[in-house]
């Protein structure tokens, strides 16, 4: 046992996991709530873009799904061209300056993409392309400040437990991550509906204002003492390219993590545009309450999946996870309503499989990092997520253009079910921590 898991056998405990003697109940305590804060912040375009491109900037319907999905993609490419560089500095000044900083610019560009058409019309465009062109510049600004901040607190989980606890620890932070998915489909989506989408826009700022300050007043860095001899993308390709674990995690980060903007892009989308052939009103919010399904779903499976990580492995958990949202994802491809209720069924299983598989490849991450690396090690398993992101949204947005609403589904069932399977066969060939011996 190293010194460092020494230092945890305070007796004081933050929901199972053990508190280091320097770190206190409230630093865990405020680094999940500032977790929840960053996913509200994450959740929120996919309630807002679908309305505001139709009622707002008024887009053709023919061109809806490729439009959302290269607006919903902008945030993707701000990740793909800056988690790395901001892995790195994390290891060099720190996590939490990084999430004070990546929070008071969410603030402030969430209103002002609020305000896209109007920073448009000043600036003397008309035309709906051109309206189009500064919504999606919003958008990326959006994304970039997401990028800065969300990353972070995955890290800050892997410094502030160890090996015996890092399953809990990642899944409460799933926990966090589940939790506001539901506030923002069950509760948020409600008071767009009520009180306009432009107050929306303005609630998503002030959520920005507040995650910068519990970040401020109450977050703490506990980075490891010793530091790396080199920091680049070049050390980080060396570190993975020779570690089977790290590439499984990254690969299955690449394919599991794109499904909740898979599901919240074309299922709001495709409620919104078969409204009217149903009959339905608000679809919107009817979409809302279905992605708050999946929400409550993940919510509830994470507890078990902290234990069954710590206790099981995290390998056949991430299997589990992947199998799961595939057949999901195959159950709601083979549907033409989506305001059926069989949906309810595709995002439980949806739900079930995100929280396996994506809190699987984070612990398994953070577990074979080496210490000193962990944030740049991190940084480039995040960058699998706009990859995996720009990859499906863009085939399933054609496919819902010129194929059929329902297909980004299948397409993405059949992919998770082919690597979750292919995973099963190299299972035992992924070693990770012999966690038993600890025991």
């Amino acid at each position: 046992m190293t010194e460092r898991e020494e230092g945890t056998r305070s007796g004081k405990r933050f929901a199972g996991i053990a508190i280091p003697p320097e770190l206190k109940w409230s630093n865990f305590f405020n680094l999940y709530l500032a977790t929840f804060v960053m996913s509200c912040l994450m959740i929120l375009p996919a309630v807002l873009q679908p309305a505001f491109l139709k009622e707002v900037i008024q887009i053709p319907e023919e061109q809806a799904g490729s439009i959302n999905a290269g607006l919903q993609s902008m945030s993707y490419v701000a990740t793909l061209l800056f988690v790395g560089l901001v892995g790195i500095l994390s290891d060099k000044v720190g996590r939490r300056i990084l999430a004070i900083s990546g929070f008071v610019a969410c603030g402030v560009f969430y209103i002002m993409f609020g305000h896209a058409q109007d920073i448009s019309l000043a600036l003397g465009i008309t035309s709906v392309k051109g309206q189009i062109f500064i919504t999606y510049v919003m958008r990326f600004l959006v994304g970039m400040s997401l990028i800065t901040c969300y990353p972070q607190f995955i890290a800050l989980v892997a410094d502030y437990t160890e090996t015996r606890d890092r399953g809990k620890g990642m899944a409460l932070n799933g926990i966090m991550m589940g939790l506001g998915s539901l506030v923002v489909f069950l509760v948020l989506a409600q008071i767009a509906r009520k009180t306009g989408l432009m107050s929306l826009f303005y609630v998503a700022g002030a959520i920005g204002f507040l995650g910068a300050l519990i970040s401020r007043l109450w977050l703490v860095d506990r980075m490891p003492k010793e530091k790396p001899e080199k920091l680049g993308i070049q050390e980080i390709y060396k570190i993975v390219s020779k570690s089977l674990p790290l590439k499984v995690s990254y690969f299955t980060t690449f394919i599991a993590r794109p499904d909740t903007s898979t599901i919240a892009t074309f299922l709001i989308l495709w409620m919104v545009y078969a409204a009217d052939t149903y009959g339905i009103s608000q679809a919107t919010a009817r979409g809302g309450m279905v992605m708050g399904t999946m929400g409550l779903v993940s919510f509830i499976a994470f507890p078990v999946i902290g234990v069954l990580l710590d206790r099981w492995g995290r390998v056949p958990v991430m299997i589990c996870g992947l199998i799961s949202g595939g057949i999901g994802f195959c159950i709601a491809g083979m549907t033409d309503n989506p305001f059926s209720p069989v949906m309810y069924l595709c995002v439980a299983f949806m739900g079930l499989g995100i929280a396996g598989a994506v809190t699987g490849a984070n612990t398994i991450a953070s577990e074979v990092s080496p210490r000193p690396l962990v944030g740049s090690v991190l940084g480039g398993l995040n960058t699998m997520h706009p990859l995996g992101v720009l990859f499906f949204l863009q085939i399933g947005g054609f496919l819902f253009d010129k194929v059929g609403y329902n297909t980004p589904f299948m397409m993405k069932g059949i992919v998770n079910l082919v690597w979750g399977l292919s995973l099963f066969i190299i299972r035992k060939r992924v070693v990770v921590a012999k966690l038993e011996e600890e025991y």
